[in-house]
């Protein structure tokens, strides 16, 4: 009885253990790099939190109308690698953020490059993304 027992004690914790592994991390899987957005807008808030920091964006929408953007970053120690400081951005400035959509939400995309308010540009560390129908090469 004991042995049946610990037998089915060892597949749940298998089960348990196997399941957090499916939950693996996959930052970007959630963004649609051909869906490109240009927000240009007042920062709200900036969050300097693990997994990824956030930048939070004000910009009026199509229809004239206030809009928050959540804009996802690298990890923070990305963006300290990266040149960044906590005082890179704060809620005030204005910036110029070209992100890749979430493909569920219309608000939320993941920042691919930022301009401060005199025109410079921030590296957020992204890397381009590949896609052979558009930048391949044509045959001649």
């Amino acid at each position: 009885m004991s042995t049946i027992f610990f037998r089915r004690l060892s597949a749940c914790g298998l089960g348990l253990l196997l399941a957090t592994v499916a939950g693996a991390h996959h930052s970007q899987s959630e963004f649609d790099f051909k869906l490109k957005v240009d927000v240009e807008g007042t920062i709200t808030k900036v969050e300097w939190k693990s997994p990824h920091a956030r930048l939070y964006v004000d910009a009026k929408d199509d229809r004239g109308e206030m809009v928050n953007w959540n804009f996802e970053l690298p990890s923070p120690n990305t963006l300290i690698r990266r040149g960044w400081t906590r005082d890179s951005l704060k809620p005030g400035d204005h910036v110029t953020v070209n992100g890749a959509r979430a493909r569920n939400f219309p608000t939320i995309a993941y920042a691919i490059a930022i301009k401060d308010k005199d025109g410079k540009a921030l590296f957020t560390g992204t890397t381009q993304v590949f896609d052979p129908g558009t930048d391949a090469p044509k045959p001649e």
